[in-house]
């Protein structure tokens, strides 16, 4: 139903980790079909972000080279993708609402980048099954990988941080913009977003007349202790149900706020999907 690309001005603004939490919540709390994936060349971050969840639930796939992107390009090649090949092919963080396709294990950067066609019948391919396709895309414009999967996106959650200069680049330079921001639906998400800041979401929208809506990843030590213990999908589970005045409660309200307003920009009705609170 809706291809969903992460994208950053530049490398170090939190794109995979903001992607990791997304879908670690929509898995958790939607009763959809969600594929996210890396079309990055030599870049398995997201797949790290999930790696317990993905080894304990895919013990005799995770470390297979015949899945993940490479084996679907083998069957485009060869006329054979199916209407179940991206499925197949996937393996799952949480069972018929969460999958990952494993990315490129292509050695060179030219013959990656060359597959942009390929990618792009697998990633429409992957559209007829899924409902949701959350997508990590390569920082900045030098990719023709990247800038295709921007292209074919419904929606792109543009990833800044509180840095000025960052703000600066999305705000003030417009001119600068990939010509897909002019053209395509997008919103902004501030990563690691820091609540004591000078640089409050309001005072960002006030100080750069912004009126349109900005979500947020809060900063939060305890998710990114799980992030980099690839153990994402364990975070959101320990916290899934917790009080008010717990430390992760704001944390978690801001993500749900996020995924809630990035699936119904893309035509998920998200009161409908919503997996009632205390069912699995």
């Amino acid at each position: 139903m809706g291809q969903i690309a992460f994208w950053g001005y530049q490398h170090g603004l939190g794109v995979t980790s903001n992607t990791a939490a997304i879908a670690a919540l929509i898995g958790l709390e939607y009763q959809i079909r969600t594929l996210c994936s890396q079309p990055q060349w030599s870049d398995a971050t997201l797949e790290r972000a999930f790696r317990r969840a993905l080894q304990q639930s895919n013990p005799e796939f995770f470390d297979f080279t015949g899945t993940g992107i490479d084996s679907l390009e083998r069957a485009v090649r060869a006329g054979k993708l199916q209407n179940d090949s991206i499925k197949n092919n996937s393996l799952f963080i949480e069972r018929d609402r969460l999958d990952f396709l494993k990315n490129s294990g292509k050695l060179n950067r030219e013959q990656f980048e060359a597959s942009t066609d390929v990618l792009n019948i697998i990633y429409e391919s992957a559209r007829a099954y899924y409902d949701v396709l959350l997508l990590d895309l390569h920082s900045g414009s030098n990719s023709n990988v990247g800038q295709s999967m921007l292209q074919n996106s419904d929606l792109i959650v543009v990833c800044v941080n509180q840095n000025i200069n960052v703000l600066e680049k999305y705000f003030e330079s417009k001119d600068s913009w990939p010509a897909e921001l002019h053209t395509k639906p997008h919103v902004l998400l501030v990563g690691q977003y820091d609540i004591e800041s000078k640089y409050k979401i309001k005072n960002i929208a006030n100080k750069y007349r912004y009126k349109a809506p900005i979500l947020t990843v809060p900063y939060n030590t305890n998710f990114k202790d799980h992030y980099n213990d690839g153990d994402v999908k364990g975070f959101f589970t320990k916290n899934r149900f917790i009080a008010k005045n717990h430390e992760n409660f704001h944390f978690m309200q801001e993500v749900r706020r996020a995924a809630e307003f990035i699936l119904t920009e893309v035509g998920i009705n998200t009161k409908i999907k919503n997996i009632e609170r205390g069912v699995s």
